[in-house]
């Protein structure tokens, strides 16, 4: 079917905000570092061990492999240390929101970087994402945050991490750009970037005897969501996003990898049993307008 990349594309958001929702609870227990350290660590196993079968890229040069390694430690140290801080502090609804920023902070460094043109619509869809953002956390009632929604004194500090990983991983997708436009392996490249971001999170999560007391007591719960975040989200969902972008317009696909906000909104009412108010499906619906609006032009 000519259409099954809309479906890949929806399937890509509804990964990541599944694995959001897993994450939370794992990242509280284990503590941001920690969590991070042995999620990608089993994502650069998992990668790595299908290169084994399928073969790893033998075209990627010395200069490529040092640009992936520089995005990796962008976008999953960096980046992700952010982001679940981040989600541990506002929980998933509004995470997932602020991380849309990503398109226009790509859009800004892409401006000031590359010099790249920045069309008229493109700026309309950067306020038009910060607007749903805004009338989001305007709309926040601290009173009334059910099990996902973080902590209630977590705002400020939760939207500043939350926008340095939007920040971040902009920056890991530009590093990255010239090297995949060459035609290079999506999977040999993730396996170098998700081993730079396990090998940038190794001392820090190993640092500390209490850092290591967690991994060592970790139960099976935590254990199993942590996996399946790795599963579900980098495997998954990469997979689906890559296919979506191999066969459907970039533009769209982008578009629709983008609706986890909106996508989370049902898992929260049914799992977390808290209704989402109306602002909160206006924001989803404004932030992922203002998505498309840029990369529709980009």
């Amino acid at each position: 079917m000519e259409s099954l990349w809309v479906f890949a594309a929806l399937g890509t958001a509804t990964c990541f905000a599944v694995t959001s929702l897993l994450a939370y609870n794992a990242a509280r227990a284990l503590g941001v570092v920690v969590f991070s350290f042995v999620r990608m660590a089993i994502v650069a196993i998992g990668f790595a061990a299908y290169t084994l079968i399928s073969g790893f890229d033998t075209t990627m040069q010395v200069s490529d492999i040092r640009l992936l390694v520089i995005s990796g430690v962008l976008g999953m140290f960096f980046a992700d240390t952010f982001r679940y801080s981040s989600l541990i502090r506002i929980g998933p609804q509004l995470q997932a929101l602020l991380n849309t920023t990503t398109a226009p902070f790509a859009l800004l460094l892409g401006f000031l970087i590359l010099g790249q043109v920045v069309s008229g619509l493109s700026l309309v869809g950067v306020s038009v994402v910060f607007a749903g953002i805004l009338l989001v956390i305007v709309s926040r009632d601290p009173s009334a945050l059910g099990r996902f929604s973080g902590d209630k004194d977590g705002i400020v500090p939760g939207v500043l991490f939350s926008i340095a990983s939007a920040l971040m991983q902009a920056g890991s997708l530009l590093i990255a750009a010239p090297v995949m436009l060459q035609g290079i392996d999506p999977i040999s490249a993730m396996v170098v970037r998700s081993a730079a971001g396990a090998g940038s999170l190794l001392l820090p999560a190993l640092i500390s005897k209490k850092s290591r007391d967690k991994i060592r007591t970790m139960n099976l719960t935590v254990a199993r969501q942590i996996l399946l975040v790795a599963v579900i989200g980098p495997g998954l969902g990469m997979t689906l996003q890559l296919y979506a972008l191999a066969t459907g317009p970039v533009g769209i696909v982008s578009t629709l990898s983008s609706t986890t906000p909106l996508i989370i909104l049902p898992l929260l009412w049914v799992i977390g049993k808290s209704r989402p108010g109306l602002f909160s499906w206006l924001g989803a619906l404004t932030g992922i307008l203002g998505v498309w609006l840029i990369v529709s032009t980009g």
